[in-house]
C-alpha cells in the first residue's frame, strides 16, 4: 500500500533538513581533522549559516502544517502501522517544539561562537593558559544560560540543558544517583591494585596507527563505512548513511590511550551504523535515543569488551607483531594487569574504569553550579584544583591537565558530562544480560576474535529500536529490569578480583 501523500510530503521535508544537518557534520569533522588553521573564521560562518538554515526549515509554519496533515493521514493506514507513525510524529513534535523556542539569530550565533571557541580552547590548552580562554568561555556560559531560559525549566537552569542530552533527567535525581555511586566507588578505589606501565620503550605513532586501524573492523565496523583519523580530542561522528568517522590521539609512552580511544569511538559509530540500518532511515525515530544510551555503546566496547581477558587473548599476538615486541619484552600478564589497573589520575580520558566516574561527578558538580550562577568562570581553575585535591588527592600543576583538559565546554555542551556515567551504568547492565543469553561468547572472543553475537544482540535490542521507546522502557525490554548501578559496581568488583588472583 502506498503512503498517503501527506506522509510522503512530510518525510521529504524532514529528510531535506536531515541532509543539511549531515552537511554541518561534515564541516565540523573537517574543521577538527583536516582544515588549515587560517580557515577557522570563515568555517565558523559556514557552520552558522547551515545551522540557521536548518533551524528556519524546522521552525517554519509550513513544516508544522505538513506535520499536522501527516498526523491526520495516519487514519488512512492499516491499524497495525498507526502506532509507529504516531510515535514518529510525537518524537518530531518534541524536537520541533524545542527548536521553536530558539530564535534563528540565537542558533546562528551559538553555532558560530562554539566553532570559534574550539580553536581558542585548543590554543589555550596548548599554552596551558586558562585566562586566554576565559572571556570566550564566559560568552558560552551566558549563551547557555540564555538557551536554558528559552527552553524553560521549573527548578534550575541546568535542568533545561541536561534535558537536551538525557530527556526528562533532572539534576537533583542525577545528584542522588551520583552520591550513592560515589559512596560505593570510594572503597573500591581504596582497595583496587595499581600496576606499572609494562611497555619497555616508547611505541611510535606509526606502529600504533597500524594496530589501531585493525580495531574497528574487528568489532564489526568495516573500512567501507568508516575511517580513522587524528584529532586533539577523540570523537566520532556520523556524516550520513555508510559514512562514520572516528578519531583518536596518540601517546608514544602509553599506547593504550590511542587503543581505548578507538574502541570507545568505534562503539559510538557502531550504534550510528545500526540506526542507519533501521527501516525508512532517516526518520525522527531512527535517531539515537539519548546520550546516556549512546555512551553505553562506546563504554561497553571500551570496557566490558576492550578490558576483558578474552579480547586480549586474541589481540595480544597481533599487538606484539605490530609493535615489534616479544612476549618477554611485554609479558601478557603484566599487560593485562596494567590494562585493568586502578590509579587516581588527573586526566579523565586517561582514567581507569574505576576512577572514571569520579571525574564525571566532579565535572557535573562544577558545571551545574556554573550554569545555576553559584560560581563564576574566573574562579574555575581554583575550584577545579580544589575539587581534584579533595576527590583524588592530586595537585594540578597547570590548566592543561586541569580545567582545560576537556573539549565539551568549548562546544557549549553543558549537561553532557553526566551521560558518561549513565552510559557506564547502562553498559554494565546490557553486557550482563548479553552474557546470560550467550554464555559461550568469551570463547568466540578469545579464539576467533568473533564479536558478531554481541553486535547482533546490540543491533536487536538497542540499535534497531532508535527512539521507538523511552530509556526506561528500552532498559526493561533489553534487560528485564530498570537501570540499576549495582551491575556496574558488581562488574568493577569482579574485575579487581580477576586481576589480583
Amino acid at each position: 500500500m502506498a503512503l498517503p501523500q501527506a506522509l510522503e510530503n512530510y518525510r521529504k521535508q524532514y529528510r531535506k533538513i536531515k541532509l543539511f544537518q549531515d552537511v554541518a557534520s561534515v564541516l565540523h569533522w573537517d574543521s577538527e581533522v583536516m582544515m588549515p588553521e587560517e580557515g577557522r573564521e570563515y568555517r565558523s560562518a559556514q557552520i552558522a549559516a547551515v545551522a540557521e538554515l536548518t533551524h528556519d526549515w524546522m521552525t517554519d509554519k509550513s513544516f508544522l502544517n505538513q506535520i499536522q496533515s501527516a498526523k491526520q493521514s495516519i487514519g488512512e493506514l492499516p491499524e497495525s502501522e498507526r502506532s509507529l507513525w504516531n510515535r514518529e510524529l510525537e518524537v518530531l513534535m518534541e524536537e520541533k517544539e524545542k527548536a521553536d523556542k530558539l530564535p534563528s539569530e540565537f542558533v546562528s550565533e551559538f553555532a558560530k561562537v562554539t566553532n570559534l571557541a574550539h580553536a581558542e580552547w585548543a590554543e589555550a590548552k596548548k599554552e596551558k593558559n586558562f585566562q586566554s580562554f576565559a572571556k570566550r568561555l564566559e560568552e558560552l556560559v551566558q549563551l547557555s544560560k540564555k538557551q536554558a531560559d528559552y527552553f524553560g525549566y521549573t527548578t534550575e537552569p541546568y535542568d533545561a540543558l541536561l534535558d537536551s542530552y538525557e530527556k526528562g533527567a533532572k539534576a537533583s535525581q542525577i545528584q542522588t544517583l551520583f552520591s550513592d555511586l560515589k559512596a560505593s566507588l570510594v572503597p573500591i578505589v581504596s582497595t583496587a591494585p595499581k600496576f606499572k606501565n609494562p611497555f619497555p620503550e616508547p611505541i611510535s605513532i606509526e606502529k600504533q596507527t597500524k594496530f589501531c586501524n585493525r580495531l574497528p573492523s574487528l568489532l564489526g565496523l568495516t573500512t567501507k563505512e568508516s575511517r580513522l583519523d587524528t584529532s586533539n580530542h577523540p570523537f566520532s561522528t556520523s556524516l550520513g548513511k555508510g559514512d562514520k568517522r572516528i578519531t583518536t590521539r596518540y601517546s608514544e609512552t602509553d599506547p593504550l590511550s590511542s587503543i581505548f580511544g578507538v574502541l570507545h569511538e568505534t562503539g559510538h559509530s557502531l550504534y550510528e551504523s545500526g540506526l542507519s540500518a533501521m527501516p525508512n532511515w532517516p526518520t525522527p525515530i531512527t535517531e539515537f535515543l539519548s546520550l546516556g544510551i549512546h555512551e553505553s555503546q562506546s563504554r561497553l566496547w571500551e570496557n566490558q569488551v576492550g578490558r576483558s581477558l578474552p579480547f586480549w587473548e586474541f589481540v595480544y599476538p597481533i599487538l606484539l607483531s605490530d609493535f615489534d615486541l616479544s612476549d618477554k619484552e611485554l609479558p601478557f600478564k603484566e599487560l593485562y594487569q596494567y590494562i585493568n589497573s586502578t590509579e587516581k589520575t588527573k586526566v579523565r580520558v586517561e582514567a581507569d574504569q574505576v576512577t572514571y566516574n569520579l571525574h564525571i561527578i566532579l565535572r557535573f558538580e562544577i558545571e551545574r553550579d556554573l550554569i545555576n550562577g553559584k560560581i563564576q568562570v574566573k574562579d574555575l581553575p581554583e575550584i577545579w584544583n580544589t575539587k581534584m585535591k579533595e576527590s583524588f588527592g592530586l595537585t594540578i600543576e597547570n590548566d592543561a591537565e586541569g580545567v582545560l583538559q576537556d573539549i565539551h565546554w568549548s562546544m557549549g555542551a553543558f549537561g553532557y558530562f553526566p551521560t558518561y556515567t549513565l552510559g557506564n551504568i547502562f553498559s554494565s547492565q546490557f553486557f550482563k544480560k548479553f552474557t546470560e543469553e550467550f554464555p559461550d561468547s568469551h570463547n568466540k572472543f578469545s579464539t576467533k576474535g568473533d564479536f558478531s553475537d554481541l553486535l547482533g544482540w546490540l543491533r536487536k535490542n538497542i540499535h534497531s529500536k532508535g527512539k521507538i521507546y523511552d530509556v526506561d522502557s528500552l532498559m526493561k525490554q533489553a534487560t528485564g529490569e530498570a537501570a540499576d548501578s549495582k551491575h556496574l559496581i558488581s562488574y568493577l568488583n569482579g574485575k579487581i578480583k580477576e586481576v589480583t588472583k
